[in-house]
């Protein structure tokens, strides 16, 4: 099968890139390798499968019309969209929403009007657990989302229900799921866990953005997330949002504690308030248990276990974050 991802320079597009590959089908990335992180980590993330016979890397950008259009004008034998491609981050996102509009809103249009065009019918588009805003957890599909706290998960959102309407009134099957708190090697060093290891191995100051006994994420192995994704490339649904978290929210301070256990080190902090963080991330995964039969099993110790592991066999000029 040949599948087009998304942001395959990105953490989760590459990592799903090396699975997919691993497992015999074809990829055609898509990535503009954008500065809002370094373009050099992006080049890092794919140095592992970039010469890869059944890989194809174009170096474009989802919001050009007509460089997306010439895409699919050459793979029109594409079997599934993998739609990973975003500008990510809340907090940037409140000064700057022009920036999530063009690239999340437009892009996933013109994404979705070549599938349209070229008969492509399963389209698998990643949203995230932080559209769900102040909803009261666990946070459940059918809750209303339509008061999300910063631009980034309100594009998330537009782009959700655009993808209802070209489900509903065409022959395209769309399957949203909302991810909470990936952890896994190729990690976005802008994330907790690698700043955490980074404090502990090189002492740099970790920043407080909140309370860390309040504050809580729904953390989740990557694998568990690109199993659910494989699973509905082979058996795509109509129109269907799913969950993919771990459904055990942990506690800033605790996953602090769990770095510290692990590194053998402490963590150095200081407090700086951010806007437009959520209190708390927590998935009810039972939609996703029922559909696809999902099952995270990683335990936070494990999580951290693995990417620690990984991230001691990096380059000095990666783990010390020089870039």
């Amino acid at each position: 099968m040949k599948i087009i991802v998304t942001g395959s320079a990105g953490y989760i597009g590459s990592n799903l890139t090396t699975y997919l590959l691993e497992r015999g089908y074809e990829v055609l990335g898509i990535d503009n390798f954008n500065d809002y992180y370094s373009p050099q980590v992006k080049e890092f993330n794919i140095q592992n499968f970039h010469n890869n016979k059944k890989f194809r890397l174009y170096r474009k950008d989802i919001s050009n019309r007509s460089d997306v259009q010439e895409i699919f004008k050459q793979n029109p034998d594409t079997d599934a969209v993998v739609h990973l491609a975003a500008w990510a981050g809340v907090t940037y996102s409140v000064e700057h929403p022009h920036t999530y509009v063009v690239n999340n809103i437009l892009g996933t249009n013109n994404l979705v009007d070549q599938c349209l065009n070229h008969k492509i019918k399963n389209f698998i588009f990643a949203s995230t657990s932080s559209i769900y805003g102040d909803n009261p957890t666990p946070f459940k599909e059918e809750m209303d989302t339509s008061t999300p706290n910063a631009p980034y998960p309100a594009t998330k959102k537009a782009s959700e229900v655009m993808l209802y309407t070209a489900a509903k009134n065409h022959d395209l099957n769309v399957t949203v799921f909302r991810f909470f708190n990936p952890l896994g090697p190729y990690l976005r060093p802008d994330m907790a866990l690698p700043k955490l290891i980074r404090s502990a191995e090189y002492k740099k100051v970790f920043e407080l953005w909140q309370d860390p006994n309040s504050s809580s994420r729904d953390y989740t192995y990557i694998n568990d997330m690109l199993k659910a994704i494989e699973s509905v490339i082979k058996k795509p649904q109509k129109y269907e949002i799913m969950n993919l978290g771990n459904s055990s929210p942990v506690s800033l301070s605790d996953l602090m504690d769990c770095v510290e256990k692990i590194t053998g080190k402490e963590v150095e902090t200081k407090k700086k308030y951010l806007p437009g963080q959520m209190k708390e991330t927590f998935a009810d995964i039972k939609k996703a248990k029922a559909l696809i039969g999902y099952n995270p099993i990683t335990s936070l110790e494990d999580m951290v276990k693995i990417y620690y592991g990984w991230f001691l066999n990096q380059p000095d000029w990666y783990k010390k974050g020089d870039f």
